[in-house]
């Protein structure tokens, strides 16, 4: 068992967002992460090893993280950095700060994005955002989540229609969650289907994109740098397990995402036992219990109906729609609603889960993360101590 000063903690989560273009200014980030700014001036004077991790955005990519450590959080000098370029990359940084800290590597790292979406639309064009998202020259990426979804159909014997009501009820559960939280109704549509794209079991509302200006972040350390920052134990949350999977994602491996009936997203389920090995507990029990959180990857719906599939809470299809009425399987009401951007959705769920268990809520928190057309699965389990 790694000694408990070798055990990642989560000691900063905060993050911003504008609906506004342009508001979200340096000025503005230096005032919202003034305290990240503080932890970093405190770590850089007492020679701390920090990491800075960074999710790249849509546009400019490794510039970006060179402009948000150095302009923003004041670095003076850099020893590794490291930048991640899918949905699921927020899981990946966690997953090896986690590394670095159980072997000792690194005392801190810092784990931040930044996603101008609405600014840079408004910038340069629909046209440029829209081409910089393909990631195929011949297939576009709503026709990829078509096929993933006729393919999941297939595998699990359902039609069409019974997806597309599954869809309704997977939007369902999201919009009563944003409600309960804020206890203000979803002022949303379930929206289009985009026939114009070639697609009929994909709709607008299930993207991965709101159209806002984010920034957010988590300070990772060890426990022995916490404690010389005097973070108390109680506004620490332990990374109790992380991991992530990988298989060839493109239009032609569908199958391979997908995988069979009685092995559904075998990447997916391997990164869940292996984090659930990790932390030690059992997590469908603990979520039964309401006693863990859950924020699924919502981007488009073969992915949550996967996670709860692949992973156990349900073992039939058929019966997610019931459990769907009465379990909450976000935190945050899912990505549109919950607005954070491209490839920041699962970093979101990480500071809101943190949060969350900060205040007690629950011991526990599960938070997915899912990359490109569904080829990349991560999963980390947080605890609060």
């Amino acid at each position: 068992m790694m000694k408990i000063d070798m055990q990642a903690q989560i000691i900063y989560a905060k993050k911003i967002s504008f609906q506004e273009e342009n508001k979200l200014s340096p000025q503005i980030m230096k005032n919202c992460f003034h305290t990240a700014i503080e932890i970093n001036n405190i770590l850089d004077t007492e020679n701390k090893r920090v990491a800075y991790f960074f999710i790249d955005p849509l546009l400019d990519s490794f510039e970006a993280a060179n402009r948000f450590y150095f302009g923003i959080l004041e670095c003076k000098t850099i020893r590794k950095i490291n930048t991640y370029k899918t949905g699921a990359g927020p899981i990946q940084a966690m997953t090896d700060a986690g590394e670095l800290i159980k072997n000792d590597l690194y005392d801190a790292i810092f784990i931040f994005g930044h996603e101008p979406l609405l600014s840079d639309t408004r910038n340069y064009g629909r046209e440029t955002i829209k081409k910089a998202m393909e990631i195929f020259e011949d297939v576009g990426l709503i026709e990829c989540y078509d096929l993933l979804a006729r393919q999941l159909c297939r595998e699990t014997d359902i039609s069409n229609d019974e997806f597309r009501e599954l869809t309704d009820n997977l939007f369902n559960n999201y919009s009563r969650t944003f409600r309960n939280k804020l206890g203000t109704p979803l002022d949303s549509s379930r929206g289009k289907i985009l026939h114009d794209l070639g697609t009929d079991l994909f709709c607008l509302t299930d993207c991965a994109n709101p159209n806002i200006d984010f920034a957010g972040g988590l300070i990772v350390a060890n426990n022995r740098t916490a404690d010389q920052l005097k973070i108390p134990k109680d506004r620490r949350v332990q990374v109790s397990g992380s991991t992530y999977s990988i298989v060839e994602g493109s239009p032609k491996s569908i199958d391979s995402i997908t995988g069979k009936n009685n092995n559904l997203f075998p990447h997916l389920k391997d990164a869940f036992l292996r984090a659930q090995a990790d932390s030690q507990i059992d997590i469908i029990r603990e979520f039964q219990n309401k006693n863990l959180l859950l924020e699924a990857y919502t981007c488009y719906p073969p992915i949550p109906i996967a996670l709860l599939l692949a992973t156990g809470f349900v073992n039939n299809i058929n019966k997610i729609s019931e459990f769907l009425k009465h379990h909450e399987i976000t935190v945050t009401g899912g990505m549109n609603i919950a607005r954070a951007p491209w490839n920041n959705p699962a970093l979101n769920g990480l500071i809101e889960v943190t949060k969350l268990l900060v205040k007690g809520n629950s011991q526990y928190g599960m938070v997915h993360g899912n990359g490109g057309i569904g080829e990349a699965q991560g999963i980390t389990v947080l605890e609060r101590p």
